[in-house]
């Protein structure tokens, strides 16, 4: 009798350890890849970003440096009041302007220009090169009088605690995922996307952990999204139905 309970038992034990984690090691590939997803993300981050080699070698235990980009409240967004200033051409200044929604910002001459997402400094370059088509050495100046609205950050999916957080200082992913209180169980830590502006990035949270890639900078608007691990939500089921299978035999004492 007690080998056709284990024989009823085997196909679930079998699959249970078939689902079980083993240990990840990423290729080089993956690595390289994960890297070069971060790096774009970071190229138009809001952070203080780290920066590390794209590497699987985990003997060097180089710490992850850091560079100073703009953060998110350095960008300009919508609704923001600017007055752009065009030297010792008044008729071509403009004070007290709306960011629209749509980004943009209208001037004399040049017409619309898009700044949103952009920090003053780019904002300035831009119109100047803008207005290099009408005149020589433009000299361009913006100052933004009201920043409008918090930057946020959106983390939902597979964490304990999924919602809209407010993007404070030099907030990086990392920092989100803790804010949403880390992935549930069945978190996929190797299944983590990015979106922003309408792209998506697949970042593999274990190997910013350990400073292998760079931990991503966030800018207002972002989203991350923590997919489930198929695997462990197949085990997650075999080891809630298990005590129902086995009752029976524990109540006949077999």
């Amino acid at each position: 009798m007690k080998n056709k309970t284990l024989s009823a038992l085997l196909p679930l034990l079998v699959l249970t350890a078939c689902t079980s984690s083993s240990p990840y090691v990423p290729t080089p590939a993956e690595t390289t890849a994960a890297a070069n997803s971060v790096d774009a993300l970071n190229a138009q981050s809001g952070s203080y970003a780290a920066t590390a080699p794209a590497t699987s070698n985990y003997s060097n235990n180089r710490a992850p440096s850091y560079k100073r980009v703009p953060t998110a409240s350095d960008r300009i967004s919508t609704e923001d009041k600017l007055d752009v200033n065009v030297f010792k051409v008044p008729d071509l200044s403009a004070r007290d302007l709306t960011v629209e929604a749509s980004g943009a910002i209208s001037l004399p001459l040049v017409g619309t220009v898009q700044v949103a997402g952009l920090t003053i400094a780019q904002a300035e370059q831009k119109i100047t090169q803008r207005l290099k088509e009408f005149m020589q050495d433009p000299q361009v100046s913006i100052s933004r009088t009201n920043k409008a609205i918090e930057n946020r950050v959106t983390v939902e999916g597979a964490v304990k605690s999924p919602g809209v957080f407010p993007i404070k200082g030099n907030m990086s992913f990392l920092q989100a995922i803790a804010l949403a209180q880390g992935l549930t169980e069945v978190g996929d830590s190797r299944g983590v996307f990015f979106y922003r502006d309408g792209t998506r990035h697949l970042v593999n949270l274990d190997l910013v952990r350990n400073g292998t890639i760079a931990d991503p900078g966030l800018r207002g608007d972002d989203r991350i999204v923590v997919m489930q691990d198929s695997a462990k939500v197949r085990e997650k089921k075999v080891l809630e139905y298990l005590p129902a299978v086995t009752a029976p035999f524990s109540i006949l004492g077999l």
